[in-house]
């Protein structure tokens, strides 16, 4: 699934990607696989995915959301205030616990972030 956000709110853009992968996971499409939930933010430059999975991917997995932040000028990896920005928004105080997986060289910053129970 993608959209493109609209100049303005993007707090509330990530939000509803978080929501948008939570549904996916709980209550997959029979029509359509489950996959990443993506989101351009003009206003940033910037391009999130968020899929919600067990990782490694069998009923035993952890339960975590991937997180894939580029610029979508792909002109250089999003720097430490974006992913900053982005983790807090889409994750709130959940954002602390995010592992970034390493990418030497790579203009993709990818994360994990435990799924938490509310």
């Amino acid at each position: 699934m993608s959209a493109t956000a609209p100049s303005g709110d993007f707090a509330s853009e990530l939000r509803m990607l978080r929501e948008r992968a939570d549904e996916d996971f709980f209550a997959p499409d029979a029509d359509r696989p489950p996959g990443r939930h993506q989101v351009d933010l003009q206003e940033l430059g910037l391009r999130v995915s968020v899929t919600r999975a067990r990782y490694p991917n069998r009923p035993d997995g952890v339960d975590q959301y991937a997180l894939t932040l580029t610029r979508t000028t792909l002109d250089r990896a999003p720097d430490g205030s974006d992913v900053d920005l982005v983790l807090h928004a889409a994750f709130g105080d959940a954002a602390v616990q995010a592992v970034e997986r390493p990418s030497t060289g790579s203009r993709v910053r990818m994360f994990r972030v435990p799924a938490t129970r509310g």
